[in-house]
């Protein structure tokens, strides 16, 4: 018999391994994401847990972080009032074109051309979420 607790036991377990799977085919692209990020991204960003952002805020576990709402950081009113909720979808998005998708955001950032370089940043953001 199938009860409620089964089937959330079952969706829970589901997800777990759906979650591992896209964390496994990431891994490649998280170690590349990492170079790319330093190189574009960590002038002004900081990643690493209870350390200061720089000139942007620390995206250490940015996954599923609303826009503008990390504790500490002066963020500019476009990107506080802009009502995301950052997933891979919406970094990729904004890593494309920062001011295109943010406008009047205080990054200065004229945003990264490649779709494999993003997809690499986003899944370093992503391997840091639980760090």
């Amino acid at each position: 018999m199938f009860t409620p607790l089964r089937f959330a036991f079952a969706c829970l377990f589901s997800l777990a391994v759906a979650q591992a799977a896209i964390a496994a085919d990431c891994a490649p692209d998280a170690r590349r994401g990492a170079q790319v990020f330093t190189t574009e991204c960590g002038v002004c960003h900081a990643v690493k847990k209870d350390v200061a952002g720089l000139m942007g805020p620390n995206l250490n576990g940015v996954i599923g972080r609303k826009s503008g709402s990390l504790a500490g950081f002066s963020y500019s009113p476009a990107m506080r009032n802009k009502d995301v909720t950052w997933q891979a979808e919406t970094i990729a998005e904004l890593i494309t074109q920062p001011q295109a998708y943010v406008p009047g955001t205080y990054m200065p950032y004229m945003g990264l051309a490649s779709a494999d370089d993003r997809q690499a940043v986003v899944c370093f953001l992503k391997s840091k979420e639980a760090l």
